[in-house]
């Protein structure tokens, strides 16, 4: 079943008397990724024949990777790790809703009905949902909130698409990333942008920090987004969120800690997001609150 795939990734996948696979792509998914691991639980559980792979790709062979997998009907879809959710999201954006179309960029591809599987690949982006869920108790309940957005990136995109579709005329959302934004969405214009180099300016009256950036992650784990000497302007009762699950207390999320603020890090939003793109790429029974218990 893979013999041909192996000659386009770096890895080598070895499975093998499976019915059908779904995959996770990105530079190096072999190593870390949390997806196989979790997937493969309720592939176990439902006793199906299929499996999660991890599929290392260079850049410049994606497109080709792209269109094996759509030829090959045993391929349901699957997961798209960093850096190639925008890349992944020029290819399929034909077939995306436009919620989908506004973010940008998709961490989930499918086929767009069960039936033939040989249909085209659409796709979503489960980020931004996940993501609010470990905070929508204090979205829900407090009003007025000073918001501060580190990143616009994949993840930041859809966190705000999320929170201006969910929580638009209720909290301030004020995004800093490292070059200039251009938001497309006209729900997200209300938002202000700003450099990262004015964070100083608007912590003092921050209420939720909120790291989209990978600055921390085990490749820059020595690094913060935010110096300890800038987050001790912060107000005593500011929400420090960083959703980078490995390492799952980074730098920034110490620092905060060592201060006296209230952390929380991704490793909830990773568990949920993975129980959603498992419920749009596979045919199953099980329930969204089903497929998390398995996975957990």
């Amino acid at each position: 079943m893979f013999k041909y795939l192996n000659n386009i990734i770096e890895n080598e996948v070895e499975e093998s008397n499976l019915d059908f696979y779904s995959v996770i792509v990105g530079t190096k998914p072999s190593v870390g990724a949390r997806s196989p691991e979790l997937w493969n639980k309720v592939y176990t559980y439902e006793e199906k024949k299929v499996r999660m792979v991890p599929l290392d790709v260079k850049e410049e062979k994606l497109d080709q990777l792209f269109n094996y997998l759509k030829s090959d009907k045993h391929c349901l879809g699957g997961a798209i790790a960093v850096p190639y959710k925008e890349k992944m999201f020029d290819l399929i954006k034909d077939n995306v809703n436009e919620e989908i179309k506004a973010i940008g960029t998709v961490n989930c591809f499918y086929r767009s009905a069960s039936v033939p599987l040989t249909v085209d690949f659409t796709g979503t982006n489960t980020d931004g949902e996940a993501a609010l869920e470990p905070i929508r108790q204090q979205l829900t309940e407090c009003q007025n909130l000073n918001i501060c957005l580190l990143g616009y990136g994949g993840a930041g995109k859809a966190i705000l698409a999320f929170l201006a579709r969910d929580f638009e005329r209720k909290h301030k959302v004020n995004v800093f990333n490292r070059s200039p934004i251009n938001i497309k969405n006209s729900k997200e214009s209300a938002w202000h942008s700003y450099s990262l180099n004015d964070l100083e300016i608007f912590l003092p009256d921050c209420d939720l920090l909120i790291n989209t950036t990978s600055v921390g992650h085990l490749e820059s784990i020595d690094v913060t987004p935010v110096p300890i000497n800038l987050l001790a302007k912060a107000k005593d009762k500011m929400v420090v969120y960083d959703i980078i699950y490995d390492p799952l207390k980074t730098t920034l999320l110490k620092n905060s800690e060592e201060i006296g603020l209230r952390t929380i890090n991704g490793l909830r939003m990773n568990l949920i997001q993975a129980v959603l793109a498992y419920s749009y790429t596979n045919q199953t029974n099980l329930s969204i609150e089903e497929i998390y218990k398995v996975m957990n």
